[in-house]
Protein backbone atom coordinates (compact mmCIF):
# COMPACT_ATOMS: atom_id res chain seq x y z
CA UNK A 1 0.00 0.00 0.00
CA UNK A 2 1.42 3.36 -0.97
CA UNK A 3 0.43 6.56 0.81
CA UNK A 4 1.51 10.22 0.79
CA UNK A 5 3.83 9.81 -2.21
CA UNK A 6 6.24 7.66 -0.19
CA UNK A 7 7.49 4.20 -0.99
CA UNK A 8 8.68 1.52 1.29
CA UNK A 9 12.17 0.03 0.76
CA UNK A 10 12.68 -3.58 1.58
CA UNK A 11 15.92 -4.66 3.28
CA UNK A 12 16.69 -7.37 0.72
CA UNK A 13 16.98 -4.95 -2.24
CA UNK A 14 20.66 -4.71 -3.43
CA UNK A 15 22.39 -1.38 -3.00
CA UNK A 16 23.98 0.20 -6.08
CA UNK A 17 27.83 0.15 -6.25
CA UNK A 18 29.42 3.33 -4.97
CA UNK A 19 32.26 4.78 -7.05
CA UNK A 20 35.62 5.25 -5.37
CA UNK A 21 37.17 8.53 -4.28
CA UNK A 22 40.61 9.70 -5.45
CA UNK A 23 43.27 11.82 -3.76
CA UNK A 24 46.70 13.08 -4.83
CA UNK A 25 49.63 15.02 -3.45
CA UNK A 26 52.79 16.65 -4.68
CA UNK A 27 56.08 15.66 -3.09
CA UNK A 28 57.43 17.49 -1.19
CA UNK A 29 54.13 18.42 0.44
CA UNK A 30 53.28 22.08 0.53
CA UNK A 31 51.54 24.89 -1.24
CA UNK A 32 51.61 25.02 -5.02
CA UNK A 33 54.46 27.05 -6.37
CA UNK A 34 56.12 27.83 -9.66
CA UNK A 35 58.48 24.95 -9.99
CA UNK A 36 60.58 22.96 -12.42
CA UNK A 37 59.43 20.39 -14.92
CA UNK A 38 60.47 17.29 -12.93
CA UNK A 39 57.49 16.39 -10.74
CA UNK A 40 57.11 13.55 -8.23
CA UNK A 41 53.35 12.94 -7.82
CA UNK A 42 51.60 10.54 -5.42
CA UNK A 43 47.94 9.47 -5.47
CA UNK A 44 45.64 7.01 -3.74
CA UNK A 45 42.00 6.01 -3.61
CA UNK A 46 39.37 4.70 -1.22
CA UNK A 47 36.18 2.70 -1.83
CA UNK A 48 33.50 2.08 0.79
CA UNK A 49 32.13 -1.02 -0.90
CA UNK A 50 34.91 -2.43 -3.06
CA UNK A 51 38.58 -2.73 -3.75
CA UNK A 52 40.75 -0.25 -5.63
CA UNK A 53 42.40 -2.13 -8.52
CA UNK A 54 43.97 0.71 -10.47
CA UNK A 55 43.90 4.30 -11.64
CA UNK A 56 43.36 6.26 -14.81
CA UNK A 57 45.69 9.24 -15.23
CA UNK A 58 45.70 12.08 -17.75
CA UNK A 59 47.25 15.47 -18.44
CA UNK A 60 44.37 16.77 -20.58
CA UNK A 61 41.23 15.08 -19.19
CA UNK A 62 40.63 13.46 -22.60
CA UNK A 63 43.29 10.81 -23.13
CA UNK A 64 43.55 8.43 -20.16
CA UNK A 65 46.15 5.83 -19.25
CA UNK A 66 45.58 2.92 -16.89
CA UNK A 67 48.13 2.18 -14.18
CA UNK A 68 48.34 0.20 -10.96
CA UNK A 69 51.06 2.51 -9.60
CA UNK A 70 50.36 5.07 -6.91
CA UNK A 71 53.21 7.43 -7.74
CA UNK A 72 55.43 8.51 -10.59
CA UNK A 73 57.98 11.13 -11.57
CA UNK A 74 56.94 13.06 -14.66
CA UNK A 75 59.09 15.23 -16.90
CA UNK A 76 56.68 17.87 -18.10
CA UNK A 77 57.77 19.06 -21.51
CA UNK A 78 58.58 22.73 -21.75
CA UNK A 79 57.01 24.19 -24.87
CA UNK A 80 57.42 27.83 -23.95
CA UNK A 81 58.94 29.99 -21.27
CA UNK A 82 56.17 29.26 -18.72
CA UNK A 83 53.59 26.48 -18.95
CA UNK A 84 50.73 25.27 -16.71
CA UNK A 85 49.86 21.58 -16.66
CA UNK A 86 46.88 19.92 -15.00
CA UNK A 87 47.24 16.36 -13.77
CA UNK A 88 44.10 14.21 -13.36
CA UNK A 89 43.75 10.85 -11.61
CA UNK A 90 40.66 8.70 -11.10
CA UNK A 91 40.54 5.59 -8.92
CA UNK A 92 38.82 2.45 -10.22
CA UNK A 93 37.27 -0.39 -8.21
CA UNK A 94 36.82 -4.10 -8.97
CA UNK A 95 33.22 -4.05 -10.18
CA UNK A 96 33.94 -4.74 -13.86
CA UNK A 97 31.33 -6.38 -16.09
CA UNK A 98 33.59 -9.28 -17.13
CA UNK A 99 33.64 -8.38 -20.82
CA UNK A 100 36.02 -6.33 -22.92
CA UNK A 101 34.53 -2.94 -23.79
CA UNK A 102 35.73 -1.17 -26.91
CA UNK A 103 34.08 2.09 -25.86
CA UNK A 104 33.90 3.65 -22.43
CA UNK A 105 33.90 7.21 -21.15
CA UNK A 106 37.63 6.69 -20.52
CA UNK A 107 38.48 5.14 -23.86
CA UNK A 108 38.73 1.44 -24.84
CA UNK A 109 39.75 -0.97 -22.13
CA UNK A 110 43.46 -1.77 -22.52
CA UNK A 111 44.35 -5.34 -23.45
CA UNK A 112 47.39 -7.52 -24.18
CA UNK A 113 47.54 -8.02 -27.95
CA UNK A 114 48.97 -11.54 -27.96
CA UNK A 115 48.76 -12.05 -31.72
CA UNK A 116 49.70 -8.42 -32.45
CA UNK A 117 46.85 -7.86 -34.88
CA UNK A 118 45.73 -4.61 -33.27
CA UNK A 119 42.36 -6.04 -32.21
CA UNK A 120 41.11 -7.66 -29.03
CA UNK A 121 40.46 -11.37 -29.48
CA UNK A 122 38.71 -13.70 -27.01
CA UNK A 123 41.28 -15.12 -24.61
CA UNK A 124 43.51 -12.02 -24.65
CA UNK A 125 43.91 -10.50 -21.16
CA UNK A 126 42.32 -7.09 -20.65
CA UNK A 127 41.73 -4.53 -17.89
CA UNK A 128 38.12 -4.80 -16.85
CA UNK A 129 37.05 -1.28 -15.91
CA UNK A 130 34.95 -1.17 -12.79
CA UNK A 131 33.34 1.89 -11.24
CA UNK A 132 35.58 4.94 -11.74
CA UNK A 133 35.58 8.11 -9.68
CA UNK A 134 33.29 10.46 -11.67
CA UNK A 135 35.13 13.51 -10.29
CA UNK A 136 38.84 12.77 -10.74
CA UNK A 137 41.28 14.45 -8.42
CA UNK A 138 43.35 17.12 -10.16
CA UNK A 139 46.24 19.44 -9.46
CA UNK A 140 47.70 22.27 -11.52
CA UNK A 141 51.44 22.65 -12.03
CA UNK A 142 52.53 26.11 -13.08
CA UNK A 143 55.96 25.32 -14.54
CA UNK A 144 58.70 27.93 -14.64
CA UNK A 145 61.44 27.08 -17.08
CA UNK A 146 64.89 27.49 -15.55
CA UNK A 147 67.65 28.31 -18.04
CA UNK A 148 70.37 25.71 -18.50
CA UNK A 149 74.02 26.19 -17.52
CA UNK A 150 77.28 25.01 -19.02
CA UNK A 151 80.81 24.85 -17.63
CA UNK A 152 84.09 23.37 -18.78
CA UNK A 153 85.25 20.13 -17.16
CA UNK A 154 87.70 20.79 -14.32
CA UNK A 155 91.35 20.43 -15.37
CA UNK A 156 90.43 20.30 -19.05
CA UNK A 157 91.84 23.73 -19.93
CA UNK A 158 93.44 23.96 -23.34
CA UNK A 159 97.25 24.29 -23.05
CA UNK A 160 98.69 27.76 -23.52
CA UNK A 161 100.14 26.69 -26.87
CA UNK A 162 98.84 23.96 -29.16
CA UNK A 163 99.18 22.85 -32.72
CA UNK A 164 96.13 22.97 -34.97
CA UNK A 165 94.17 20.46 -32.86
CA UNK A 166 92.27 21.23 -29.66
CA UNK A 167 89.55 19.43 -27.72
CA UNK A 168 87.03 21.09 -25.40
CA UNK A 169 85.00 19.20 -22.77
CA UNK A 170 82.05 20.52 -20.82
CA UNK A 171 79.19 19.67 -18.49
CA UNK A 172 75.67 20.89 -19.22
CA UNK A 173 73.05 21.04 -16.49
CA UNK A 174 69.42 22.10 -16.14
CA UNK A 175 67.20 22.03 -13.05
CA UNK A 176 64.37 20.90 -15.32
CA UNK A 177 66.40 17.80 -16.13
CA UNK A 178 69.56 17.56 -18.21
CA UNK A 179 67.57 15.90 -20.98
CA UNK A 180 65.83 19.23 -21.60
CA UNK A 181 69.06 20.62 -23.06
CA UNK A 182 68.35 20.68 -26.78
CA UNK A 183 71.65 21.91 -28.21
CA UNK A 184 75.08 23.24 -27.47
CA UNK A 185 76.58 26.04 -29.51
CA UNK A 186 80.23 26.93 -29.91
CA UNK A 187 82.08 29.71 -31.66
CA UNK A 188 85.74 30.24 -32.41
CA UNK A 189 86.75 33.88 -31.93
CA UNK A 190 83.61 35.34 -33.56
CA UNK A 191 80.41 35.11 -31.50
CA UNK A 192 78.30 36.43 -34.36
CA UNK A 193 78.41 32.92 -35.86
CA UNK A 194 77.69 29.79 -33.79
CA UNK A 195 77.97 26.11 -34.67
CA UNK A 196 75.18 23.91 -33.30
CA UNK A 197 75.69 20.38 -31.97
CA UNK A 198 73.36 17.93 -30.21
CA UNK A 199 72.47 18.37 -26.56
CA UNK A 200 73.71 14.90 -25.60
CA UNK A 201 77.31 15.65 -26.67
CA UNK A 202 79.89 16.96 -24.21
CA UNK A 203 83.01 17.61 -26.25
CA UNK A 204 84.25 18.76 -29.61
CA UNK A 205 87.65 18.56 -31.32
CA UNK A 206 88.64 21.39 -33.66
CA UNK A 207 91.21 21.28 -36.44
CA UNK A 208 92.77 23.72 -38.87
CA UNK A 209 89.78 23.21 -41.18
CA UNK A 210 87.60 24.56 -38.36
CA UNK A 211 89.61 27.77 -38.17
CA UNK A 212 92.55 26.78 -35.95
CA UNK A 213 95.14 28.77 -37.86
CA UNK A 214 98.37 30.31 -36.61
CA UNK A 215 97.66 32.92 -33.92
CA UNK A 216 95.73 33.53 -30.71
CA UNK A 217 92.22 32.12 -30.38
CA UNK A 218 89.24 31.99 -28.00
CA UNK A 219 86.62 29.24 -27.76
CA UNK A 220 83.07 30.23 -26.70
CA UNK A 221 80.29 27.89 -25.58
CA UNK A 222 76.62 28.13 -24.61
CA UNK A 223 73.53 25.88 -24.62
CA UNK A 224 69.79 26.14 -25.19
CA UNK A 225 66.94 24.09 -23.69
CA UNK A 226 63.81 22.81 -25.40
CA UNK A 227 61.87 25.88 -24.27
CA UNK A 228 64.34 28.21 -25.92
CA UNK A 229 66.10 29.45 -22.78
CA UNK A 230 69.83 30.06 -23.35
CA UNK A 231 72.64 29.70 -20.83
CA UNK A 232 75.31 32.24 -20.08
CA UNK A 233 78.28 32.05 -22.46
CA UNK A 234 81.56 30.66 -21.14
CA UNK A 235 84.97 31.02 -22.77
CA UNK A 236 88.30 29.24 -22.86
CA UNK A 237 90.81 30.42 -22.02
CA UNK A 238 89.52 32.81 -19.39
CA UNK A 239 90.38 36.48 -19.55
CA UNK A 240 93.63 35.99 -17.61
CA UNK A 241 95.24 33.67 -20.16
CA UNK A 242 95.91 33.30 -23.87
CA UNK A 243 95.69 30.30 -26.17
CA UNK A 244 98.13 30.35 -29.04
CA UNK A 245 97.92 28.01 -32.02
CA UNK A 246 100.94 27.26 -34.17
CA UNK A 247 100.88 25.45 -37.49
CA UNK A 248 103.40 22.67 -38.23
CA UNK A 249 106.48 23.90 -40.09
CA UNK A 250 107.18 20.52 -41.64
CA UNK A 251 106.56 16.79 -41.37
CA UNK A 252 109.11 16.12 -38.59
CA UNK A 253 108.35 16.46 -34.86
CA UNK A 254 110.66 16.19 -31.86
CA UNK A 255 108.88 15.06 -28.70
CA UNK A 256 110.90 16.34 -25.74
CA UNK A 257 110.17 13.90 -22.91
CA UNK A 258 113.28 14.91 -20.99
CA UNK A 259 113.20 16.68 -17.60
CA UNK A 260 116.87 17.17 -16.50
CA UNK A 261 118.27 20.63 -17.11
CA UNK A 262 121.28 19.67 -19.21
CA UNK A 263 122.44 19.99 -22.80
CA UNK A 264 120.16 17.34 -24.30
CA UNK A 265 117.94 19.78 -26.18
CA UNK A 266 120.78 21.80 -27.71
CA UNK A 267 122.65 18.56 -28.54
CA UNK A 268 119.82 17.29 -30.74
CA UNK A 269 119.02 20.71 -32.19
CA UNK A 270 122.58 21.18 -33.39
CA UNK A 271 122.60 17.76 -35.04
CA UNK A 272 119.24 18.15 -36.79
CA UNK A 273 120.09 21.68 -37.92
CA UNK A 274 122.57 20.27 -40.42
CA UNK A 275 121.53 16.61 -40.73
CA UNK A 276 120.59 15.73 -44.31
CA UNK A 277 121.20 19.33 -45.38
CA UNK A 278 118.75 20.58 -42.78
CA UNK A 279 115.88 18.36 -44.02
CA UNK A 280 114.91 17.64 -40.39
CA UNK A 281 115.72 21.04 -38.96
CA UNK A 282 113.91 21.05 -35.57
CA UNK A 283 111.30 23.73 -36.06
CA UNK A 284 108.57 21.67 -34.39
CA UNK A 285 109.30 20.61 -30.81
CA UNK A 286 106.61 19.43 -28.39
CA UNK A 287 107.79 19.55 -24.78
CA UNK A 288 105.69 17.10 -22.76
CA UNK A 289 107.78 17.25 -19.57
CA UNK A 290 107.71 20.99 -18.76
CA UNK A 291 105.65 21.53 -15.61
CA UNK A 292 105.08 17.79 -15.06
CA UNK A 293 104.96 16.41 -11.51
CA UNK A 294 104.23 13.04 -9.98
CA UNK A 295 100.49 13.84 -10.14
CA UNK A 296 100.30 16.24 -13.08
CA UNK A 297 101.09 15.95 -16.76
CA UNK A 298 103.23 18.52 -18.53
CA UNK A 299 101.90 21.99 -19.26
CA UNK A 300 101.64 21.34 -23.00
CA UNK A 301 99.96 17.94 -22.72
CA UNK A 302 96.19 18.15 -23.40
CA UNK A 303 93.67 16.70 -20.96
CA UNK A 304 92.64 14.04 -23.49
CA UNK A 305 95.45 12.02 -25.03
CA UNK A 306 92.86 10.61 -27.39
CA UNK A 307 91.88 12.28 -29.52
CA UNK A 308 93.83 15.50 -28.93
CA UNK A 309 97.45 14.42 -28.46
CA UNK A 310 97.09 11.59 -30.98
CA UNK A 311 95.60 13.88 -33.61
CA UNK A 312 98.34 16.42 -32.91
CA UNK A 313 101.21 14.05 -33.59
CA UNK A 314 99.35 12.77 -36.67
CA UNK A 315 99.95 16.21 -38.18
CA UNK A 316 103.49 14.91 -38.76
CA UNK A 317 105.02 11.92 -40.53
CA UNK A 318 108.26 11.39 -38.59
CA UNK A 319 108.92 11.62 -34.83
CA UNK A 320 112.08 11.64 -32.78
CA UNK A 321 110.94 10.99 -29.19
CA UNK A 322 113.71 11.27 -26.60
CA UNK A 323 113.22 10.68 -22.89
CA UNK A 324 115.04 10.53 -19.58
CA UNK A 325 114.79 7.62 -17.14
CA UNK A 326 111.11 8.37 -16.65
CA UNK A 327 109.57 8.22 -20.14
CA UNK A 328 105.87 9.14 -20.46
CA UNK A 329 104.92 5.61 -21.44
CA UNK A 330 101.19 6.02 -20.79
CA UNK A 331 101.08 8.91 -23.27
CA UNK A 332 103.12 6.96 -25.80
CA UNK A 333 101.00 3.86 -25.34
CA UNK A 334 97.79 5.81 -25.92
CA UNK A 335 98.96 7.67 -29.03
CA UNK A 336 101.75 5.94 -30.94
CA UNK A 337 99.85 2.84 -32.14
CA UNK A 338 97.37 5.03 -34.03
CA UNK A 339 100.19 7.27 -35.26
CA UNK A 340 101.91 4.21 -36.74
CA UNK A 341 98.65 2.98 -38.27
CA UNK A 342 98.30 6.34 -40.02
CA UNK A 343 101.71 5.82 -41.68
CA UNK A 344 103.90 7.58 -39.14
CA UNK A 345 107.44 6.47 -38.24
CA UNK A 346 109.14 6.81 -34.86
CA UNK A 347 112.64 6.74 -33.40
CA UNK A 348 112.19 6.36 -29.63
CA UNK A 349 115.34 6.80 -27.51
CA UNK A 350 114.88 6.46 -23.76
CA UNK A 351 116.23 5.35 -20.44
CA UNK A 352 114.11 3.54 -17.86
CA UNK A 353 113.47 4.06 -14.16
CA UNK A 354 114.84 1.87 -11.41
CA UNK A 355 111.31 0.46 -11.10
CA UNK A 356 108.91 0.37 -14.04
CA UNK A 357 105.78 -0.63 -12.10
CA UNK A 358 102.81 1.60 -12.78
CA UNK A 359 104.18 2.75 -16.12
CA UNK A 360 102.43 2.35 -19.44
CA UNK A 361 103.45 -0.55 -21.62
CA UNK A 362 105.94 -0.42 -24.48
CA UNK A 363 104.59 -3.65 -25.91
CA UNK A 364 101.70 -2.04 -27.79
CA UNK A 365 103.80 0.40 -29.80
CA UNK A 366 107.42 -0.86 -29.77
CA UNK A 367 109.00 -4.01 -31.25
CA UNK A 368 109.69 -5.56 -27.84
CA UNK A 369 107.91 -7.99 -25.56
CA UNK A 370 109.24 -6.40 -22.38
CA UNK A 371 112.02 -4.53 -20.63
CA UNK A 372 114.63 -6.60 -18.79
CA UNK A 373 113.40 -7.06 -15.20
CA UNK A 374 116.45 -5.33 -13.72
CA UNK A 375 119.22 -2.96 -14.69
CA UNK A 376 122.40 -4.75 -15.76
CA UNK A 377 124.75 -2.36 -13.96
CA UNK A 378 124.32 0.49 -11.53
CA UNK A 379 125.73 3.03 -13.98
CA UNK A 380 127.49 3.41 -17.31
CA UNK A 381 130.92 5.04 -17.24
CA UNK A 382 132.93 6.92 -19.85
CA UNK A 383 134.09 4.47 -22.51
CA UNK A 384 131.29 1.95 -22.00
CA UNK A 385 130.23 0.90 -25.47
CA UNK A 386 127.05 -0.07 -27.33
CA UNK A 387 127.95 -2.22 -30.34
CA UNK A 388 125.92 -2.43 -33.55
CA UNK A 389 124.70 -5.83 -34.69
CA UNK A 390 124.11 -4.26 -38.12
CA UNK A 391 127.46 -3.00 -39.41
CA UNK A 392 125.79 -0.07 -41.19
CA UNK A 393 125.07 1.45 -37.77
CA UNK A 394 127.79 3.34 -35.84
CA UNK A 395 129.31 2.24 -32.53
CA UNK A 396 128.10 4.33 -29.56
CA UNK A 397 130.59 5.17 -26.81
CA UNK A 398 129.66 6.77 -23.50
CA UNK A 399 131.36 10.16 -23.16
CA UNK A 400 132.64 11.67 -19.94
CA UNK A 401 130.31 14.68 -19.91
CA UNK A 402 127.26 15.34 -17.77
CA UNK A 403 125.84 13.70 -14.69
CA UNK A 404 125.84 10.02 -13.82
CA UNK A 405 124.14 7.64 -16.27
CA UNK A 406 122.26 5.24 -13.98
CA UNK A 407 120.12 2.11 -14.17
CA UNK A 408 120.64 1.08 -17.84
CA UNK A 409 118.31 -1.72 -18.94
CA UNK A 410 118.18 -4.05 -21.88
CA UNK A 411 115.03 -4.99 -23.78
CA UNK A 412 113.47 -8.29 -24.87
CA UNK A 413 112.62 -8.17 -28.61
CA UNK A 414 109.39 -9.38 -30.12
CA UNK A 415 109.59 -12.47 -32.27
CA UNK A 416 110.43 -11.29 -35.78
CA UNK A 417 111.89 -7.92 -34.81
CA UNK A 418 115.47 -7.05 -35.76
CA UNK A 419 118.21 -6.47 -33.17
CA UNK A 420 120.28 -3.35 -33.87
CA UNK A 421 122.47 -2.93 -30.78
CA UNK A 422 123.91 -4.85 -27.83
CA UNK A 423 126.14 -3.74 -25.00
CA UNK A 424 129.79 -4.61 -25.46
CA UNK A 425 130.98 -7.33 -23.10
CA UNK A 426 132.27 -5.99 -19.79
CA UNK A 427 133.25 -7.36 -16.39
CA UNK A 428 130.72 -4.94 -14.95
CA UNK A 429 127.69 -6.88 -16.27
CA UNK A 430 126.64 -10.30 -17.47
CA UNK A 431 126.25 -11.03 -21.16
CA UNK A 432 125.44 -8.44 -23.80
CA UNK A 433 122.03 -6.87 -23.09
CA UNK A 434 120.01 -5.83 -26.15
CA UNK A 435 119.89 -2.03 -26.43
CA UNK A 436 118.30 -1.37 -29.84
CA UNK A 437 115.63 -2.99 -32.03
CA UNK A 438 113.52 -2.22 -35.09
CA UNK A 439 110.21 -3.78 -36.05
CA UNK A 440 111.05 -5.03 -39.58
CA UNK A 441 113.45 -4.75 -42.49
CA UNK A 442 111.47 -1.69 -43.62
CA UNK A 443 110.66 -0.43 -40.15
CA UNK A 444 108.17 2.10 -38.87
CA UNK A 445 109.58 1.99 -35.34
CA UNK A 446 113.10 1.97 -33.93
CA UNK A 447 113.62 1.72 -30.17
CA UNK A 448 116.91 2.52 -28.46
CA UNK A 449 117.26 1.80 -24.77
CA UNK A 450 119.74 4.63 -24.41
CA UNK A 451 119.86 8.37 -23.90
CA UNK A 452 121.68 9.15 -27.12
CA UNK A 453 123.08 12.52 -26.12
CA UNK A 454 125.19 10.72 -23.51
CA UNK A 455 127.06 8.86 -26.29
CA UNK A 456 128.83 11.77 -27.96
CA UNK A 457 132.27 10.17 -28.24
CA UNK A 458 133.08 10.71 -31.03
CA UNK A 459 130.63 13.55 -31.50
CA UNK A 460 129.70 12.35 -35.02
CA UNK A 461 128.40 8.94 -33.95
CA UNK A 462 124.90 10.04 -32.92
CA UNK A 463 124.51 12.11 -36.09
CA UNK A 464 125.47 9.05 -38.15
CA UNK A 465 122.90 6.97 -36.24
CA UNK A 466 120.11 9.51 -36.75
CA UNK A 467 120.86 9.73 -40.45
CA UNK A 468 120.95 5.93 -40.73
CA UNK A 469 117.48 5.67 -39.17
CA UNK A 470 115.66 8.57 -40.82
CA UNK A 471 117.21 8.33 -44.26
CA UNK A 472 118.13 4.66 -44.45
CA UNK A 473 115.29 3.03 -42.50
CA UNK A 474 112.43 5.54 -42.78
CA UNK A 475 113.18 6.76 -46.30
CA UNK A 476 113.22 10.48 -45.51
CA UNK A 477 114.31 12.41 -48.62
Amino acid sequence: VMTDGCSKKFSNEPLSNLPPETFLSLVPDGALRRTTSQQDIHWWGSDKDGLIVGYLISFDGLQWTFTTRTDSTFSLRLNQQDTTYTFYVAAMDNSGNGTWDAQTQWGPEPFTDLNQDGKWEPGEPFVDYGAIDPSPASLQFPIRNTPPAVSFVINSDVPETTYTVATFQWDGSDLDGNTTIANFYYALDDTSTWTQIAGDLNRVTLFKSDGLTEGDHIFYLKCRDIAGAVSATVRMPDTTRIWHVKEPKGDFLIVDDYAPQDAAGSFYNQIFDTLMAGRLMPQDILDIKKGATAIKRGDFVPALINPTFTETIKLFKYIFWYADNGPSLEIAQASLPEFKQSGGKVLFATGFPESVSGQGSLVEFAPIDDIEPGYFTLRLNAGDTILPVDSTYPTLVRDNAGALYTFPRGVIPKLGSRILYRMAASPNWTGQPIMGVKDADQPTFVLLSAQLHRFGSPDTSVARLLRRVFEGEFGVQ
